[in-house]
């Protein structure tokens, strides 16, 4: 009793410490606003021009189309063609209105305003100066751009990807940002489908490596055929600003150079592989895992095994407990969770509600096999491992890619069955080999050691692209079938898979 009364005053007191941590976090920040990816604030300039940062950094400011001061990307494309008015046009990252703003007043006559974060557009709602959300020549869509491409049936002459930069990533399982899937050369097919006869595809951004210039320029080369237009604004040697045009109306005025006041067709012979549905990562140079995140990733590995093997040996229990089998399956279950979001990621856009609609399959998919485990004991789990081995061939040989069909129910009805089918049946072995194990604890910890291990060979897809990911899943289950009929736990080959 005398060592039980400072125990619970220590837990109260750390208890109050928490809890006066998370009020003062909460209350910190309590003039910030939050979206489903970011934390967003707002600041005044002295000449009253309102600017957003998301997670503590700049992302956009709310220019009046006639302002000196705005980049001159917002422009460019209508400095290249002065004469002409655009009828109907498409923005991608529209934001808090400025790209939609300027439109506008260059004559657009309609306008599709596409922003994936609803609290910015919410924001450029009420307070843009321009108040370009009001004009009935604009429709605003809150929805992923890739996903809104595919859903519509219109045809544009004017196709803007606004400044799609997002700042963050899909979910923490995956190194996918949500603007990874617009800068692939499926997306430019994508648009290039969508344009009419003259229409005009432009990208304007900031870059901060000339070889992403290059590998952009490759990208609008190979899909429609013929150089496009690029005007760039370097600072100390490398590209900060540049804008892109490519598509029909440009082709068209191949041999009578380059319109406009700046700018001229830009040709590469060489340049960084280009990005694709399968290899999406613009933003990294060449195939490859940077030697830094190599090490980092190494020392949590590290970490995990010393907390695990410590918290194993303080219950009393051998480190000969452990099983290399729940090990195995913990390894090919993460890396099958993070192609299966992914998967929903390209067919149905990286949206938050997308997500939250996968882990709930996901999910769901643990719950139906508990509950068919628990009424229907399979005698011979080779049955289990050969229908997983099917369900994986069949995900293999069907890339994401050749799901996009119409209309969307049916696409989301094959796209579910070929992408949580093996996570049912996975969690099917997992349950049934639990089942028989006669130390839970360590075959949780196995498991979650091995969960570890498959977050860090998500990596690989920096590599080898997601689709070999499912050749890698399958090796693993191939490993726990064998240690399942060889040695579940190291301390005991007397285990057999029944």
């Amino acid at each position: 009793q005398a060592l039980a009364a400072p125990l619970r005053l220590r837990t109260l007191v750390g208890g109050a410490a928490m809890v006066g941590t998370l009020a003062f976090a909460i209350t910190a920040h309590g003039v910030d606003l939050w979206s489903p990816y970011y934390r967003i604030g707002l600041a005044r300039a002295g000449d009253g021009t309102e600017f957003i940062s998301v997670n503590g950094i700049l992302h956009q400011a709310m220019w009046r189309a006639a302002s000196p001061d705005k980049e001159v990307l917002y422009e460019q494309i209508y400095r290249w063609f002065p004469q002409r008015t655009f009828r109907n046009a498409l923005i991608v990252g529209a934001g808090s209105g400025t790209d939609t703003a300027v439109a506008l007043a260059h004559g657009v006559a309609r306008v599709d305003a596409v922003e994936i974060d609803p609290e910015i557009m919410r924001i450029g709602v009420s307070r843009h100066p321009d108040r370009p959300y009001d004009d009935p020549r604009v429709s605003r869509h809150v929805n992923d751009g890739r996903a809104f491409l595919r859903a519509t049936d219109q045809r544009y002459d004017l196709v803007i990807f606004a400044q799609t930069d997002s700042l963050t990533l899909v979910t923490a399982t995956s190194n996918l940002r949500l603007e990874s899937f617009l800068f692939t050369e499926d997306a430019f097919a994508s648009v290039r489908d969508h344009l009419t006869d003259d229409g005009i595809f432009v990208l304007y951004n900031q870059y901060r490596e000339s070889w992403l210039v290059d590998r952009i320029t490759l990208e609008l080369q190979r899909t429609f055929g013929s150089p496009p237009l690029l005007s760039s604004y370097a600072l100390g040697g490398d590209v900060n600003f540049a804008v892109f045009a490519a598509g029909p109306g440009i082709a068209a005025l191949r041999g009578a150079g380059p319109p406009g006041d700046v700018g001229g067709y830009r040709v590469v012979a060489e340049a960084p592989r280009p990005a694709t549905d399968d290899w999406p990562f613009t933003y990294l140079i060449a195939p490859g895992i940077p030697a830094r995140y190599l090490l980092a990733l190494a020392a949590l590995l590290a970490f995990g095994a010393v907390v695990v093997g410590g918290a194993a040996r303080a219950g009393g229990r051998r480190l000969a407990a452990f099983s290399p089998h729940f090990f195995a399956l913990g390894v090919a279950f993460l890396l099958l969770e993070t192609r299966s979001l992914v998967t929903f990621s390209l067919l149905f856009g990286t949206t938050w509600i997308v997500n939250a609609l996968a882990f709930f399959a996901i999910l769901a998919s643990v719950l139906a096999a508990i509950g068919l485990n628990a009424v229907w004991r399979v005698r011979d789990a080779r049955w289990l491992y050969g229908a997983l081995a099917v369900a994986l061939a069949i995900g293999y040989l069907l890339p994401p890619s050749s799901l996009l069909i119409d209309p969307l129910w049916l696409r989301y009805a094959i796209a579910s069955v070929i992408a949580f089918a093996p996570i049912f049946l996975a969690n099917l072995v997992f349950t049934h080999s639990f089942r028989d194990t006669e130390a839970a604890d360590m075959a949780f910890a196995s498991n979650l050691l091995g969960a570890m291990l498959g977050g860090a060979l998500e990596w690989v897809a920096l590599v080898t692209g997601y689709q070999a990911l499912l050749l890698i899943v399958a090796a693993w289950y191939l490993v726990a079938y064998a240690l399942a009929t060889r040695w579940r736990v190291l301390g005991d080959r007397r285990l057999r898979l029944a």
